[in-house]
């Protein structure tokens, strides 16, 4: 079951932001079995930037929605902000459909159900680890998460950046492209940016261990 596709009624929800409740869809993330509940991680069809809580999977195979144009598929962006623990007998399983809406089934007859690709759930279980250890609130403790070969830009004023990376952002905004990552931040009401560049570094320890030196004020 773990990387299912399934339907929940996030309607049923209370004290939620606006946006829970355009949701329908969510993978299977997790299962309790002690107290008989369902992580799920919703997705949607709506765009959003590559950021700790959100990033794109791409389309799920055999996964389509009805829209106005008809049975389409979508790219999909899953929300760790929004990830929910619910009884499984509240969740119902999603089917495999082809753009005529036809559905496939088992040799059984019975309809086959829609899950992730292995490598769309390692992805996400990967990414994954990293939000569970919390929502970082300074910038040198969200670019230690950032991927492996990102690397602080030769264009980042070294100097003014050190004096508030350890300090709590009051807010953030993540933009990621090909080979480049977009920071924008407020610290104490002042707004900063830096860029990070994609190398071929493969190593976080190596890597941190720079960005520490660079950032950290002594």
């Amino acid at each position: 079951m773990l990387g299912d596709i399934v339907r929940y009624n996030f309607f049923a929800l209370e004290d939620v932001d606006k946006d829970t409740y355009t949701l329908d869809y969510a993978v299977v993330l997790d299962i309790n079995e002690e107290n008989d509940t369902i992580k799920i991680l919703p997705i949607s069809n709506k765009f959003h930037k590559d950021s700790i809580e959100s990033f794109c999977i791409g389309e799920i195979p055999g996964f389509v929605e009805i829209k106005n144009e008809g049975y389409v598929h979508n790219k999909q962006y899953v929300h760790f902000s929004k990830i929910l623990n619910v009884p499984e007998s509240e969740l119902y399983p999603v089917h495999v459909q082809d753009l005529c809406g036809n559905i496939t089934r088992k040799e059984d007859g019975s309809p086959l159900n829609v899950a992730l690709e292995d490598e769309q759930l390692e992805r996400i279980l990967r990414k994954y680890k990293i939000y569970e250890i919390g929502e970082e609130k300074s910038l040198i403790n969200l670019l230690m998460k950032s991927e492996v070969g990102f690397v602080l830009s030769d264009e980042v004023d070294v100097d003014e950046i050190k004096k508030i990376s350890s300090k709590g952002m009051d807010k953030y905004r993540e933009y990621n492209f090909n080979d480049k990552k977009i920071i924008v931040f407020f610290v104490e009401g002042k707004r900063y940016s830096i860029k990070m560049v994609m190398t071929e570094n493969n190593s976080v320890e190596e890597r941190n261990k720079k960005l520490k030196e660079i950032l950290i004020a002594c």
